[in-house]
């Protein structure tokens, strides 16, 4: 059976499909489905054909360092993902050639990239936040950088300062001007805080959004409304803010959509949980999505300006792990866990005004499918891939 695809980038310029599946970085004509480029770890590449293994040696080999994280520059130069395994920030040009390669104490957790394409901002379990340059003259491209696995001292992010750091588990961060032009960092941790830090100087608080009462897994900035925040994670709600000012804005309910006959005070309260594991917006149509993992249920919402509200219009079920937005009359990749289906990895729909959701082009996606190739013996060696609830505290007795 094939890994699903854990991550998903789009580049609207050269209309280009990215896909983390499993180790491996594949490159796609989201036209035509054609496979353009495929990096592959030199580990796997040359990783001699399976024998029988013993229970214990199959559990090490699900250890995979596959790809947590997966954006595209804003030039559409780079594409940029972080392992898991063995920490690493991966960096490659637009032919999937190895840019930049740096190893980390912590694994990353999150990555964002500033708007002149020149810089990755990571965060890591840890709680720290560093600043890396895409093309890290001091360190060139070289025949060593392509092996992740040999990175050696001199490519460690260890020889980097953190810029900001939190006392907790970083979850998500990402990067923002505000009307001045000023960038800043928005980052959030495991306990429930949102801050907002000036960036280079990132020696500034400036505020912090506060009001999560459980951890903050995802932060999303609308582009048509550039000081709205909006931010999901353990609670019951979505946070819409004014992230300049730091104004709870409201709490838009999300239990009663993911548990619409269930007491919210019954005595199932702690077996029906909210998990957001991705935000995402559709700009050409002023949508918000939010996806819940413990339901396995996708929420769309219109953001209005005026006055400045978040509506709930639809829901979708199905098993999601990414989304791309292409930018194009509401078209949108998901990624499809269905281990019913390992074959259809990918589908592609259009979101309405009314955010009904519409399945298109089904040949185009079964031919990427059938091209994600990262093959598995079972269920048993696919990665935790729905993991976001596990990052919720309950007390103890």
């Amino acid at each position: 059976m094939k890994h699903p695809i854990q991550k998903l980038a789009y580049d609207r310029t050269s209309k280009a499909l990215y896909l983390a599946v499993g180790e491996r970085i594949q490159k796609f004509d989201s036209v035509t489905g054609e496979l353009r480029n495929q990096w592959i770890p030199p580990a796997q590449e040359n990783r001699e054909p399976a024998e029988p293994k013993t229970k214990k040696a199959k559990i090490e080999d699900n250890k995979h360092n596959v790809f947590r994280t997966l954006t595209c520059s804003p030039d559409g130069q780079y594409v940029v993902g972080s392992t898991d395994e063995q920490k690493s920030l991966v960096v490659l040009d637009a032919y999937l050639r190895v840019v930049n390669v740096r190893n980390f104490p912590k694994r990353p957790s999150a990555i964002d990239i500033t708007s002149d394409s020149s810089t990755v901002i990571l965060g890591d379990k840890f709680g720290d936040v560093y600043a890396v340059p895409i093309c890290d003259l001091a360190h060139p491209p070289s025949a060593g950088l392509s092996k992740i696995s040999e990175a050696s001292e001199s490519e460690s992010g260890s020889e980097l300062e953190p810029i900001l750091g939190h006392v907790s588990m970083l979850v998500d961060l990402l990067v923002t001007e505000d009307q001045r032009g000023m960038r800043h960092i928005i980052s959030s941790d495991r306990d429930e805080h949102v801050r907002v830090t000036k960036y280079p100087e990132s020696y500034v608080i400036e505020r912090f959004c506060l009001g999560h009462e459980q951890f903050v897994s995802q932060l999303l900035i609308p582009k048509w409304s550039p000081n709205t925040l909006i931010s999901g994670g353990g609670d019951d709600f979505l946070a819409h803010w004014d992230w300049t000012t730091g104004e709870l804005l409201e709490k838009v309910d999300i239990y009663s959509i993911l548990y619409p006959k269930s007491d919210k005070n019954g005595s199932e309260e702690q077996s029906q949980e909210a998990a957001v594991s991705g935000i995402w917006q559709v700009p050409e149509r002023r949508l918000v999505i939010a996806y819940d993992e413990t339901v396995k249920l996708l929420l769309i919402f219109k953001l209005h300006n005026e006055p400045r509200k978040l509506e709930y219009l639809n829901s979708f079920s199905s098993s999601i792990l990414d989304v791309a937005m292409t930018g194009n009359n509401g078209e949108v990749w998901l990624s499809i866990d269905d281990p019913c289906d390992s074959q259809q990895l990918i589908r592609k729909f259009i979101i309405s005004e009314q955010g009904e959701l519409t399945a298109i082009d089904s040949e185009l996606t079964q031919t990427i499918s059938d091209k994600a190739s990262f093959t598995i013996a079972s269920r048993d060696d696919v990665v935790a891939l729905h993991s976001v609830a596990l990052l919720r505290k309950h007390a103890e007795h």
